[in-house]
């Protein structure tokens, strides 16, 4: 089976929506706690109408949240559990403490645990777009882990693509930065799923061809007939053979873009890839070092079409060219 590790800077992105607490901070006064239920309250962390006598719980639970995040982020995956585990024993109505131990449980590799967190943040809140992502992702992680194959495997392969779509269709419109973030991985597993169907399906239908063979030779046999074993042979190993145009690809990644956007510089590049140039070199064309005008960005529309028109019918087009299922690895 594939490593299924994650991409570390990648996966402590879908933690990091709600930075507004210090890792380090102590409330001591009812003027801090009422502030801190305040941000919480506008980053959806509480419900409308909490009530009063659970404020001291709800804050020391949301320190406990803010701690779990640290100690994710210098990768002490058991000790952030631990803290998440006492934010939700103090407060257990906050969907995002559950995404976010799914989270710690999925980077140990502990996936029985994360898709049962992932599955009670959904219960809390189904807008809990990363519980989506995550349950998805696990779903399709255990179809790998499966020892055998068979039609029963896709059908639980397409409730994790399920998830995922449903997580990308409450991010597409998002503008915000760490929503962009997550529509990437969305993307990146939404595709790798996709293969993964399709190799699986491949398999299946090899196995079947296989038993088929065999059944009409008996028949042959009894009957006295020949057979054409070389159309036979052919049908078994059929391979799909996709051309991608290299236009589709980014050239910063070199990987099939998402939203291909135009500079004036003539030359496009992912919408995401290229921000991050930006944000690290400043407003300057990569390959031709010219300098852009950053409002004068433009959707590359009909690239987009052609490359969706493609996805459409190659969902997995533009990820990893691997021939065994069980090597795609997904973040």
């Amino acid at each position: 089976m594939g490593n299924t590790t994650s991409n570390h800077s990648q996966i402590t992105a879908v933690l990091t929506e709600y930075p507004m607490q210090n890792k380090n901070c102590l409330i001591a006064s009812h003027s801090a706690q009422r502030k801190i239920l305040k941000a919480a309250s506008k980053g959806n962390e509480l419900p409308q109408r909490s009530n009063r006598r659970f404020a001291p719980n709800i804050v020391k639970s949301l320190e406990f949240k803010s701690e779990g995040n640290h100690y994710i982020q210098i990768k002490q995956y058991r000790k952030a559990i631990e803290s998440y585990t006492q934010a939700i024993n103090l407060y257990n109505h906050n969907s995002i403490y559950f995404s976010n131990r799914s989270v710690a449980n999925k980077l140990l590799n502990r996936f029985q645990e994360a898709k049962q967190d992932a599955q009670q943040a959904l219960k809390i809140d189904q807008q809990n777009s990363r519980a989506h992502f995550l349950y998805g992702t696990v779903i399709l992680i255990e179809v790998q882990m499966f020892p055998d194959i068979s039609e029963a495997l896709i059908i639980q392969a397409q409730l994790g693509i399920k998830e995922l779509e449903c997580a990308f269709e409450q991010v597409k419109l998002n503008k915000n930065e760490q929503k962009n973030k997550l529509k990437v991985l969305i993307n990146q597993n939404l595709s790798k799923g996709k293969r993964m169907i399709y190799l699986i399906r491949q398999e299946v239908d090899k196995r079947n061809i296989l038993s088929l063979k065999q059944t009409l030779k008996d028949i042959a046999h009894r009957q006295h007939h020949q057979l054409d074993w070389h159309l036979i042979e052919k049908n078994i190993h059929k391979k799909m053979e996709i051309i991608l145009p290299e236009y589709f690809q980014c050239p910063i990644t070199n990987e099939i873009m998402d939203e291909p956007t135009l500079l004036n510089s003539g030359l496009t590049y992912d919408k995401f890839s290229i921000h991050q140039q930006f944000k690290q070199n400043g407003y300057v064309d990569p390959i031709t070092r010219e300098n852009i005008d950053p409002l004068g960005l433009i959707q590359n529309i009909q690239l987009q079409q052609g490359i969706q028109e493609i996805q459409s019918k190659y969902g997995w087009v533009g990820v990893e060219n691997e021939k065994d299922y069980k090597a795609i690895k997904f973040e």
